[in-house]
Formats: structure tokens, C-alpha cells, sequence
């Protein structure tokens, strides 16, 4: 019955009387009354409500009916699913189908990659190595779908994949015997610093403000407190490098100084002292947008004397801030000392 194919096949677990009447398109209606008792016959709809709830007519029809969609046939997916083997939970899916049902094009791949290349899984990959040759989809394991699926699998740790850190930007003098880096908040400094340590052609690095460094690293903001960013930046090198760390002088910029996860990471005082010195000469302006105190802030604080903090706090507490752009050009050109080879 087309009619009955048609109901079934809305999007919707009930139909109105009216939206009947528009599907059957009857000619009269005794007609329309005769077959809505058929479809409520072979089970296709079934009335709802009380049966004061009618259309006023006679004979009375229900104003709303609740459509009886068959069950599906689960027999073949279930079959599939006891197939999949102990590995990928066939259990949990008997018991949750229309998961099963969900993971299916992404759960198949793994379970052939398994079978056919099982090996492969003892040597480690790159997240996206492994996701392409698993799903030739470089991007799949960023999915929350397959994140879901793995999880529900427990697979999420047997995949045997690193994480690829994005590279910092960086200019560095000594290559993998680097000693000690530099790391800046803000492009502009990084760029300016680097275009001195160039214009100088210094091998061996440079004294700035006193201390010595022999690479700079950008930070971009806060990606340098993404977890392992540092460490697995550090594994470029012959023996892990000093990190110092120089941001501007506001709440967010010590906020990034307190969530760089790499345990050893010094500030670099001389850095902000010069930045608390110019700002001293000059009116300051506030910040954007309203900060609030990063937790732990007594740590950046602890590092400086107490005049220095005083200063320090005074700032933060009126609102401005103190961005490393006030060491410009010339400011830096005149505090940095090329070493002579």
C-alpha cells in the first residue's frame, strides 16, 4: 500500500489528522474514515488521546495518531558485531546497536588495519601518519566521533602514535650545542632581537641586559603553554637548553609565564626591571579588556626585590600594563653586548 509506505517513511512518530487527510487526498469522507480504519488494521498508525479528543464528526476520527514503525530486523548486524572479535567489544555493541550502528564505518577500518597490519602497531607513528593509514584520512583521530569510538573500545593508548608539536619560530646561534634560549611573548620583539643577533653575526651569542643567550624563541602568546610544547622542543638539542621567559608586564602576560608547563623555565628579570625603568618615563596606558590576578602570581612576584614589586603591583592595580614593545629598537641595540670571537 503506498499510502502505508508513505507514513512510514516520515521523519515524525506521529501524524495529525489533518496531515492524513492531506497524504490520502480522499474523495469524500467516508472514504477518508475507511481508510484510516485500515491503516489502524494492519497496524500502520494508532489513535492517540481520549476519545473525546475527535474532529467532531461522524463518524468521530481522532485528531492525532501515533505512527507504529516496524522494528527493524537486527539479525545481520548482530551477527557482524560477533564477528568483530574480543579486541573491539562485541559485547558492549549487542547490547547498544544503534552505537554499533554509529562506529560502523570507522570501526571496520581499525578492526582490517588490526588484522591485515596488526605488526605495524609496534612501531610508533605521528598522529596523522597513523590516522591516514588506518582511515586515509591524515585528520581522523581529531574526530570527536572516532575519539567516542575509541574510548568506547578502550583503544584510545594502543594506537602507539606521537603527538607532533607546532615549531617555534626560533633563530638560534649554536645550533644543537645552544645553551641558552630566550623565549618572547610578542612577534615584534622577537623579530627585532633576532634582527640585531643578524645585523651582529654573532656565532656565540649575546649578553642582553646582563645575562647571556645564544637563541631566541618566539612563543606566539600562549602556545608556548601547550602541554610538552617546550619538551619536545628541547629534544632538538645536545643537552636540554635554559629557557627564560619574557612577556609583557600585565596579568595575561604572567599568566602565560605560570602555565608553560616545562618545569625549568626562568623568568627573565633584567628583562622586565628595563620594561618597569622605561615605563617609569613615560604615561602608560590601560589594558582593553579587564584582567583578573592569575592564580599563582606570588611566583612571578616572589622573583623580583620589593621596590620592584611595589612598582610591579601598583601597575596591575591601576589598570595598564606594560607591553616588551617599550624595549624597541634602539632600547635593545644599546643593552645588548655582542661577545667577541
Amino acid at each position: 500500500m503506498e499510502l502505508s509506505s508513505k507514513i512510514l517513511g516520515l521523519g515524525s512518530a506521529t501524524i495529525t489528522l489533518i496531515e492524513l487527510e492531506q497524504l490520502c487526498k480522499p474523495p469524500d469522507y467516508g472514504k477518508f474514515v475507511s481508510t484510516l480504519d485500515e491503516l489502524v488494521k494492519i497496524g500502520v498508525i494508532r489513535p492517540m488521546g481520549s476519545s473525546k479528543d475527535t474532529n467532531g464528526k461522524f463518524p468521530p476520527l481522532r485528531r492525532r495518531y501515533r505512527i507504529c514503525k516496524p522494528k527493524a530486523d537486527n539479525t545481520d548486524i548482530q551477527n557482524e558485531i560477533m564477528r568483530l572479535g574480543p579486541d573491539f567489544s562485541p559485547s558492549e555493541y549487542l547490547t547498544r546497536i544503534p552505537l554499533y550502528i554509529k562506529h560502523r564505518e570507522l570501526l571496520l577500518p581499525l578492526r582490517e588495519y588490526v588484522q591485515k597490519h596488526g605488526a605495524n602497531l609496534s612501531e610508533i607513528m605521528s598522529k596523522n601518519e597513523r590516522a591516514y593509514a588506518i582511515w586515509g584520512n591524515e585528520k581522523q583521530l581529531d574526530d570527536s566521533l572516532c575519539k567516542s569510538m575509541l574510548s568506547f573500545i578502550h583503544w584510545e593508548n594502543r594506537l602507539n602514535y606521537y603527538h607532533t608539536p607546532e615549531p617555534f619560530f626560533d633563530y638560534i646561534c649554536s645550533g644543537s650545542e645552544t645553551k641558552s634560549i630566550l623565549i618572547l611573548e610578542n612577534k615584534d620583539i622577537w623579530f627585532t632581537l633576532r634582527k640585531l643577533f643578524m645585523e651582529n653575526s654573532a656565532s656565540k651569542g649575546f649578553y642582553l641586559y646582563g645575562q647571556f643567550f645564544d637563541g631566541l624563541a618566539y612563543g606566539e602568546g600562549k602556545k608556548i603553554t601547550r602541554p610538552g610544547a617546550l619538551e619536545s622542543y628541547a629534544e632538538g638539542f645536545r643537552a636540554p637548553p635554559l629557557f627564560c621567559y619574557w612577556g609583557d608586564l600585565d596579568y595575561e602576560g604572567i599568566g602565560i609565564y605560570l602555565n608553560v608547563s616545562y618545569p625549568s623555565v626562568k623568568l627573565f628579570v633584567q628583562g622586565y626591571l628595563a620594561m618597569i625603568n622605561y615605563g617609569g618615563k613615560r604615561r602608560l596606558t590601560k589594558c582593553r579588556t579587564r584582567q583578573t590576578p592569575p592564580e599563582g602570581i606570588e611566583v612571578f612576584l616572589r622573583q623580583f626585590d620589593q621596590e620592584a614589586v611595589k612598582k610591579i603591583l601598583q601597575l596591575l592595580e591601576s589598570g595598564a600594563y606594560i607591553p616588551q614593545e617599550i624595549c624597541a629598537y634602539p632600547q635593545l641595540k644599546e643593552a645588548l653586548e655582542h661577545i667577541h670571537e
